[in-house]
């Protein structure tokens, strides 16, 4: 009798520790949880925006955290459930949560020297706790091989109208090694070429060096814009940096300032003065061919900034669709999250479109709009031979 009352005693033991184990787990996971909803109330400038596109938000994110509560065992649980709930609220201005596969592609850029070692953005990569998170939910690494074969661009040559399309699905930085060469190789095969077409339809954005460096520098023009952001002052705009060379948005005209920064509470604006260098000869091309630029609503990230820099500039004509947006804006911020070490992130600064609104959810207006019925393929097509 003494053992089996041993026996069931250890049992008993072992369940409430476990049990106790896994309530620490789920107050950790809370924790963390309603951290992230608290810095997104905080600190995340389109939080009015949100709540007024989504009337039950606070009903989605109380259903959210009881499922947190009820189910979550991992850090990649937590992760997965936080990035359903910004899914379901549309992930406005970027709000999401970094994934295995993201946090491979942030390190990736740190290791080229993108990130200077005192910016925000580097610490978090390698923070210790954050580094552990991510390798425990890392799924197999792509080899060299299957990362040069995703997001490939394809190259069209039409001889009857002269025109050299080129087709981007991506500007993702880890590919720009690969695709350094697709305009030079390109129109160095069709040097006869009358228009040049950027396809971006359906390119989620990456990285503004890529079309900077790869499309714009290879014609072998200086080209110099302006950029002007307008954000709040708070602790995470001023731990990365966006303070320097700032302004209050009480001393700018009031007929130069768009309606949106107060409506959004912005304190500030900075206009930042960006120049791109021509290529070196060896990728440079010489031509005065027409520029295009295909769009379609899901263009949007740094491939929204590649239409809006073309829209501002006139460097190349837009077609197609309006996009998705929030590419004017500087990069969306990284915050980690205490318990998990977790990344989230979301856009914290805004501009305007060529409309004067809010780049981040109207997004650029192509200078051609497609007809409903018309690809923005077939709109180019149709423009060309009219």
């Amino acid at each position: 009798m003494k053992k089996r009352l041993a026996l069931f005693a250890a049992i008993l033991a072992l369940v409430c520790t476990a049990a106790v184990r896994a309530e620490g787990l789920s107050g950790a996971y809370l924790s963390d949880y309603d951290e992230a909803l608290r810095i997104i109330d905080e600190y995340d400038p389109f939080i009015s925006i949100i709540r007024n596109a989504v009337p039950d938000y606070d009903l989605l994110c109380e259903a959210c955290r009881e499922q947190v509560r009820a189910r979550c065992r991992s850090a990649g649980d937590l992760r997965n459930m936080l990035a359903e709930l910004f899914a379901r609220l549309g992930n406005p201005g970027h709000l999401s949560m970094i994934d295995a596969e993201g946090f491979r592609e942030y390190s990736f850029v740190a290791e080229q020297g993108v990130y200077g070692e005192d910016t925000p953005e580097y610490r978090l990569i390698h923070d210790a706790k954050t580094r552990a998170a991510y390798a425990a939910m890392a799924p197999a690494a792509l080899d060299e091989a299957g990362w040069t074969n995703r997001y490939t661009p394809y190259v069209d040559w039409d001889p009857g109208r002269g025109l050299l399309y080129i087709r981007l699905p991506s500007f993702r930085h880890e590919m720009m090694a690969r695709d350094q060469n697709v305009l030079t190789d390109a129109f160095r095969a069709h040097p006869d070429a009358k228009h040049i077409a950027f396809d971006i339809c359906g390119n989620g954005g990456g990285s503004d060096y890529y079309w900077a460096d790869l499309l714009v520098a290879p014609f072998g023009e200086t080209v110099s814009y302006e950029k002007t952001v307008y954000f709040r002052e708070n602790e995470l705009t001023r731990d990365y940096g966006y303070l320097e060379s700032a302004a209050p948005v009480s001393s700018l005209d009031d007929k130069e300032v768009p309606d949106f920064v107060g409506e959004l509470g912005m304190t500030h604006a900075r206009t930042e003065a960006i120049t791109i260098e021509r290529a070196g000869e060896d990728r440079a091309i010489h031509t005065d061919a027409k520029r295009w630029v295909l769009t379609d609503e899901y263009v949007y990230s740094a491939a929204d900034g590649f239409a809006g820099f073309c829209k501002q500039t006139g460097w190349a004509t837009l077609i197609g669709r309006r996009t998705r947006g929030d590419g004017g804006s500087a990069a969306p911020c990284l915050i980690r999250l205490p318990e998990t070490g977790l990344l989230m992130r979301f856009t914290v600064t805004a501009d305007a479109n060529s409309e004067g609104r809010l780049n981040t959810f109207y997004g650029t207006i192509p200078d051609i709009p497609s007809k409903p019925s018309e690809t923005p393929r077939d709109t180019l097509l149709r423009v060309i031979d009219g």
